[in-house]
């Protein structure tokens, strides 16, 4: 990734924070990783771009999001999304 500038890490983490908060998005994303039985980690980043939001995990891409007026959240995968949102391992009994 860039070097950023604190202000431009800010605006960042500022985005993140607002997809996190999203119920709309927040429900796209669960719809989306439930429907295929995957598990998304608690260490997902939100990453914005012009019209979507991108989830990435350790610097790749695993899904991204549309965002409004343009598209109402739909959500598609990527060549990363099973590499990192697996199916949780059932435990066994």
């Amino acid at each position: 990734m860039l070097d950023l500038r604190s202000k431009d890490d800010s605006l960042l983490e500022s985005f993140h924070d607002w997809c996190m908060k999203n119920d709309d998005l927040q429900n796209a994303v669960n719809e989306f990783v439930e429907k295929r039985g995957l598990f998304l980690p608690d260490n997902v980043r939100y990453i914005s771009g012009i019209d979507f939001a991108e989830a990435r995990i350790d610097d790749d891409p695993v899904f991204w999001i549309g965002l409004p007026p343009v598209s109402n959240y739909p959500v598609r995968e990527t060549k990363h999304t099973y590499k990192y949102l697996r199916p949780q391992q059932q435990a066994v009994m």
